[in-house]
């Protein structure tokens, strides 16, 4: 039985009233695509942004079918990729606009190195303290969870695209429901938070914790099982963190929106 737990959230510090309007975009270079991200609001992680959506398969694909290849940064041409997916990975849920899933830890990883390379800021998962900073923030009793979480009453077990729910009332989508998230514990190891589009309404929350099972890829026929992708584990997704340089006298961090073009695109 996969063992899932529950930790007490403290309630953070209110968003402002227009979250959307401090959304910074990152483009991504080698491709037409960017990322657009939000900050947490909150003194312990000022310096951190975290994805708006979770990430869909239209960049994840760039990533792993190399779709950037020979452009950009050149040290994004040596980073390591995933082996191609030995089924459809999305489950015949829909494809482009909807969350990449089936996707581990391993994988989530190196497209953040990759994103990186691509974007010249610093990607990594979320924190465990950071995921359930941003959801504790954007979660409130006034707004029901159908509005703002795909789960098991709701989803028709299958994954919706990014954004059409609801947002929180700080602007992200999705950190309840949908794909559940990779991130990471002080320990180092990676577990799924947020609950997932076939999870019941208590375990879509910011406070279940879902630690990896090698059951999540019981029925992958390849020996060894595949390390980049989960064939029984249709609910993980994932979505990123950026850090963002540290307030100085000669470099103010801002809340204005910004777009941020990649460095060294030639």
């Amino acid at each position: 039985m996969v063992a899932i737990y529950v930790i007490s959230i403290i309630p953070c510090a209110v968003a402002p009233s227009d979250p959307v309007a401090l959304a910074t975009t990152i483009a991504i270079s080698g491709t037409a695509l960017e990322i657009e991200l939000l900050p947490i609001h909150d003194e312990a992680h000022h310096n951190v942004l975290l994805g708006k959506t979770e990430v869909p398969w239209e960049l994840l694909d760039a990533f792993v079918f190399s779709r950037d290849a020979g452009s950009g940064p050149t040290q994004a041409d040596a980073i390591a990729r995933p082996t191609k997916p030995y089924i459809s990975m999305d489950r015949g849920f829909g494809h482009a606009g909807f969350p990449a899933i089936s996707v581990s830890e391993e994988n989530a990883k190196l497209f953040c190195v990759w994103l990186s390379a691509k974007t010249g800021r610093t990607f990594r998962l979320p924190t465990l303290q950071e995921f359930q900073s941003a959801c504790a923030q954007g979660s409130s009793d006034a707004i029901p969870l159908n509005d703002i979480a795909w789960y098991v009453s709701n989803s028709n077990r299958r994954t919706h695209r990014i954004a059409t729910s609801k947002p929180m009332s700080n602007g992200f989508y999705d950190l309840k429901g949908n794909a559940a998230e990779w991130v990471t514990m002080t320990d180092g190891k990676g577990v799924l938070v947020g609950g997932a589009y076939n999870d019941p309404e208590d375990r879509v929350n910011c406070g279940t914790i879902r630690p990896f099972s090698t059951d999540w890829n019981d029925t992958d026929p390849q020996i060894p099982p595949s390390r980049w992708w989960l064939a029984n584990g249709s609910f993980a997704g994932f979505r990123v963190a950026c850090e963002v340089p540290l307030a100085s006298p000669t470099n103010p961090i801002t809340d204005k929106p910004q777009e941020i073009k990649p460095s060294s695109v030639k």
